[in-house]
């Protein structure tokens, strides 16, 4: 081996260090991971009294609280919780795939009770990346 040749194995191998290098830095920078949203008893508490705040009853002269529910029948109806100073209902709207006679007969519109512990309001997806 000659020394010109252990010379140009050198800087091939340094500038494939060096490119790694910078490829390394560039995903690191540009890759944005998805981590939990973040939670403390704190943050647990301050939901659990807007929950709480949520459902409760308000005076006659308030306007009444209205939250769409999470439908887990999937049958595509919209579930809406009406909160007023008289009580609590419910409104299900019917999917847009019943069938014309059902609507003729019975209406677009049910109002029932809202008696399901596992009625959730409706959501949207917390999301953080590492970098936020």
């Amino acid at each position: 081996m000659t020394p010109v040749e252990g010379s140009a194995r050198l800087s091939v191998e340094q500038a494939l260090r060096e490119a790694g290098a910078i490829e390394r830095t560039l995903r690191k920078s540009s890759k944005a991971y998805i981590v939990a949203p973040p939670d403390s008893p704190q943050i647990r508490m301050a939901r659990g009294f807007a929950e709480a705040a949520a459902v409760a009853p308000g005076r006659w002269y308030e306007a009444p609280k209205i939250v769409e529910l999470v439908n887990d029948g999937g049958d595509g109806a919209r579930r809406t919780r009406v909160v007023t100073a008289g009580g609590i209902y419910c409104i299900t709207e019917r999917s847009p795939a019943t069938s014309i006679d059902m609507i003729e007969k019975f209406g677009k519109q049910r109002i029932t009770n809202c008696g399901h512990e596992h009625e959730q309001p409706v959501n949207a997806q917390e999301w953080r990346t590492a970098r936020d």
